[in-house]
């Protein structure tokens, strides 16, 4: 009975859509300095251009949507970090940053309280300057809270920082404290604003290939599967496989500027700093609650009775970012008594399958997945083998016959 597929990025990269991190952040760099939206122009900032242009048509860009992209590019705090950032290679290194980004602010934040109000008891509004030994001379820290303008200082040689008066607590013309509140609720702001670029970036670059494909999908694979449940944000599904009886589920919210309700964030709080309250809003579980995303995933299931239960991971990392939805599939999987249970998580080359495996190991726990892999309820399979063939076209209502890979 339920065949169920499970979607990462690399389910749009199959399809040669500009969907990577840095083909985000290298368009929104070209446009930022330069105002020839011509196709062949942009795309050729990102590594799959020649892919591109083999398997799709050239189109006209929406210039007017563009501009109004750009102007959200200008006073973006998130997205001037990260523009200046370098080695990130891929989504789960841009969540990873935004999770350091977020402690090491909070943390210092808990510093200035300490080393400036809880000795003084004023601050008097005169531009007073503190050392940078505060932070023990660490330029990262001090370089990111200046980039999110809650410090400032004229140059590194100087010394001394400012701090930003927006984010202190004024009282009888005094600074008394930092507003630590304040400083979450700019980050917050900012964040909200730099989805509503991530939506636009795939309104206006990746949603118009879905009309100009130049060679028709073969549906035949994805014709059995009764839900589809998808990390990404984008319809590339629907668009390209267009199935009237499959169950689609985005789980992280989909693409609509309008709404702007995507699920963008952390994975978990960081415990050490003491009123984690503010790390609430960035996580991934607030979101989806306040969204009102598809965050119920497999529970639909768990009072269904079945003989099959045949669930595929497409071009997902696997990483722990999104460890709860691992969990549960694992556990679910563990604890279904039916004839058949495989999880197949497809990979495209061998180093892939090695990441994979070894996040699973990191999730899971050595046990489980050797025990799994032992009862064949567990497999890799490659995304070009005939073995894959062969899974994808099994219909679970019928008679299922074992494959070995």
């Amino acid at each position: 009975m339920p065949k169920i597929l499970i979607t990462g990025n690399g389910f749009d990269l199959n399809y040669n859509l500009p969907t990577h991190y840095s083909d985000f952040i290298n368009i929104l760099n070209f446009i930022e300095r330069d105002k020839n939206y011509e196709f062949h122009k942009i795309y050729s900032k990102i590594n799959k251009y020649q892919d591109i242009v083999n398997d799709y048509n050239s189109f006209e860009l929406d210039t007017i949507r563009i501009e109004k992209l750009k102007k959200l590019l200008n006073d973006n705090l998130w997205f001037n970090f990260f523009s200046n950032e370098y080695k990130i290679d891929s989504w789960i290194d841009f969540e990873n940053r935004i999770e350091k980004v977020l402690s090491i602010i909070f943390k210092t934040a808990e510093i200035i309280k300490d080393k400036i109000f809880d000795k003084k008891s004023i601050l008097i509004k005169n531009n007073e300057s503190f050392p940078f030994t505060y932070f023990k001379n660490n330029i990262e820290h001090l370089e990111l809270l200046k980039n999110f303008k809650i410090i400032s200082y004229r140059d590194l040689r100087s010394g001394y920082f400012v701090l930003n008066e927006e984010f202190l607590v004024n009282k009888y013309d005094h600074h008394i404290d930092l507003d630590i509140e304040a400083i979450s609720n700019c980050l917050k702001k900012s964040l909200y604003n730099f989805k509503k670029i991530f939506n636009y970036y795939f309104e206006i670059f990746v949603f118009p290939f879905y009309e100009n494909k130049k060679n028709v999908i073969d549906k035949l694979f994805f014709k059995d599967f009764n839900n589809y449940y998808t990390f990404n944000y984008t319809p590339t599904f629907e668009r390209f496989v267009e199935l009237k009886n499959t169950n689609v589920n985005y789980l992280h919210g989909n693409i609509n500027s309008e709404n702007n309700k995507i699920v963008l964030g952390i994975n978990k709080i960081d415990e050490s700093f003491l009123e984690n309250k503010y790390f609430i809003p960035f996580t991934k579980t607030y979101q989806k609650l306040d969204y009102d995303t598809d965050f119920k995933f497999l529970k639909e299931f768990e009072n269904k009775k079945s003989n099959y239960y045949m669930i595929f991971f497409w071009g997902h990392s696997l990483d722990k970012s999104d460890k709860e939805y691992i969990d549960e599939v694992f556990s679910f999987i563990n604890s279904v008594k039916s004839q058949i249970k495989k999880i197949v998580v497809i990979y495209h080359t061998e180093k892939s399958k090695s990441q994979l495996l070894l996040n699973l190991i990191d999730i899971r726990g050595e046990k489980d997945i050797v025990n799994l892999m032992k009862e064949d309820n567990l497999i890799f399979v490659k995304i070009d083998s005939e073995n894959l063939k062969k899974l994808l076209l099994i219909n679970t209502k019928k008679d299922y016959m074992p494959i070995r890979v």
